[in-house]
């Protein structure tokens, strides 16, 4: 479908505001994201360092690891904090792995003794781009990341804090903090819409005028002007149309003044005179050319009159003979 001048700027303005949107939308949602991982890293350090606090109260610094990891196992006051963990936003869980990462307390008593699979790393998507931030969370089915703070028997490691953080929880706090963006996304497509279309129709008015005055101007009207303001190229080109319309109808005042001048010179002559245009069409005939072919008014095709004299002359023939 061909598209009017009117259709390609309403299209063009709403393409620009369109793409200058979703740009704006995936930059909003990229900075979101990268506060909300900073926000889940906040809370992971602050279990990390609640449960490192109270491990430094149950653990002498030297103390037997074994011993150690057996107090830190059954201390209540760091079960609690392990437990309650869960609650901080994002946040899957919260456990004290020994050097081979095995779990020797974790918020899910289940899970105690078994080896934690390695989540990814916190810290290392945080020093990423916004953009991959996004990415990363936006990734398949999300992944579990984790906050690691060591823990120490002297100068020694004997463990480690582990805090898990799920993207697809982020994801989630993503997507609905995405509504009121999108609401506003075409709030704004709807407003470039009816912007472009009131801007077309108020720069476009003076081509509907240049169209009616060349109408006009085609079915011969004098003396056509355009009223158009002289304030850009519209107002020039109204005044260049103006110049034309004027020198066209002086020029056709001036024909018609030859013409009626050259009809008044033929209109006594005793000879047959008929005035013609380009098309062969009849123009003007004097009264000795109405007498010898009545045919011949105006608008009459010149070949038809031509052939009517040649019928005649072969009637009249025989006679001069």
């Amino acid at each position: 479908m061909r598209l009017g001048i009117k259709g390609k700027q309403v299209l063009g303005v709403t393409s620009i505001v369109g793409v200058v949107v979703v740009l704006l939308s995936i930059l909003y949602l990229a900075d979101l994201a990268r506060v909300s991982l900073e926000e889940s890293r906040a809370r992971a350090e602050l279990v990390a360092n609640a449960i490192l606090h109270r491990a430094g109260v149950v653990v002498t610094a030297n103390a037997d690891p074994v011993a150690a990891y057996r107090a830190l196992h059954d201390d209540p006051g760091l079960r609690s904090i392990l437990e309650s963990s869960l609650y901080a936003k994002n946040v899957t869980f919260a456990a004290i792995a020994d050097v081979n990462g095995k779990a020797v307390a974790h918020a899910d008593p289940a899970r105690e003794g078994e080896v934690l699979t390695v989540g990814g790393d916190l810290a290392g998507l945080l020093a990423r781009s916004s953009l991959s931030k996004l990415q990363a969370i936006y990734t398949g089915q999300g992944q579990n990341l984790e906050f690691r703070q060591p823990l120490r028997l002297g100068d020694t490691d004997f463990g480690s804090i582990r805090i898990g953080v799920s993207t697809l929880l982020v994801r989630q706090d993503l997507d609905a903090s995405l509504g009121p963006a999108v609401v506003t996304a075409f709030v704004a497509l709807a407003v470039a819409v009816l912007s472009a279309w009131l801007l077309a129709q108020l720069l476009l008015r003076p081509i509907h005028v240049l169209r009616s005055g060349l109408t006009r101007l085609g079915k011969g009207e004098l003396g056509v002007r355009l009223d158009l303001s002289q304030d850009d190229e519209f107002g020039e080109l109204g005044t260049f149309f103006n110049t034309v319309s004027a020198q066209l109808s002086a020029d056709r005042s001036h024909m018609a003044g030859q013409v009626a001048n050259l009809e008044s010179a033929v209109q006594h002559l005793e000879d047959a005179v008929a005035i013609v245009n380009p098309r062969g069409e009849l123009l003007f005939a004097n009264p000795a050319m109405r007498e010898l072919l009545p045919e011949a008014t105006p608008g009459s095709s010149l070949e038809q009159l031509v052939g009517v004299l040649q019928s005649t002359y072969q009637t009249l023939l025989p006679f001069t003979q």
